[in-house]
């Protein structure tokens, strides 16, 4: 059998390169961003680039708001509402109305204080059939080692399941106390049917 020959496509030079960052619509965003010349950085996601208005926010936060308001300005520079302001403003990106986003702490903590909550309530201890954490065998490390550690914290009350994707939903029963179950898996980007397995939780 003849395969044709592919072409190769033409080297990208320098020049191409630089014609293209000229005609970036997004290149003025870069003076956002207090990044030294001739830098080039892509880490968006641990530590981006400091924002150059960031420093100028933090020394007005610091000087005026805590060093002259000092305990008024949860009222006066409106700290007591930022969870639901700045949730408001990053709702347009995830899709969400005004009231749907709410910032608090990372998620670590968050899966903390949750579990915690759900576990520690009366009315799911004093439900002895109700013993198990569920999660998936693949689900993020740092998540299954949080459950584990209340699962201990508890006095062993409660004992972690492990499955896999595919056994999630068949998983829940009358011994799931609470489940620990990530949307998106973050390696393969496998989809859970998240309002399937909320009308199993209930």
């Amino acid at each position: 059998m003849n395969v044709p020959a592919l072409k190769s496509a033409p080297a990208l030079q320098r020049s191409d390169c630089e014609l293209l960052d000229r005609a970036d619509s997004l290149s003025h965003a870069r003076r956002r961003f207090q990044i030294a010349e001739g830098t080039i950085y892509l880490d968006g996601n641990s530590l981006g680039a400091l924002p150059a208005s960031t420093a100028r926010a933090l020394e007005r936060t610091i000087s005026a708001d805590w060093g002259g308001d000092l305990i008024r300005a949860w009222n006066s520079a409106n700290w007591v509402n930022l969870p639901q302001t700045v949730g408001d403003r990053l709702a347009p990106l995830l899709g969400a109305q005004p009231g749907e986003v709410v910032i608090a702490d990372s998620t670590s903590i968050n899966i903390f204080k949750l579990l915690a909550g759900i576990l520690s309530r009366p009315q799911t201890r004093n439900q002895s059939s109700r013993r198990v954490i569920l999660s998936e065998r693949a689900n993020f490390p740092t998540d299954l080692y949080i459950a584990d550690g209340i699962r201990a914290l508890m006095g062993d009350r409660y004992e972690m399941k492990l499955v896999d994707a595919s056994e999630v939903a068949a998983s829940f029963d009358a011994s799931v106390a609470a489940a620990l179950i990530t949307h998106v898996d973050y390696r393969t980007g496998y989809i859970h049917s998240m309002a399937d397995l909320n009308r199993r939780a209930t």
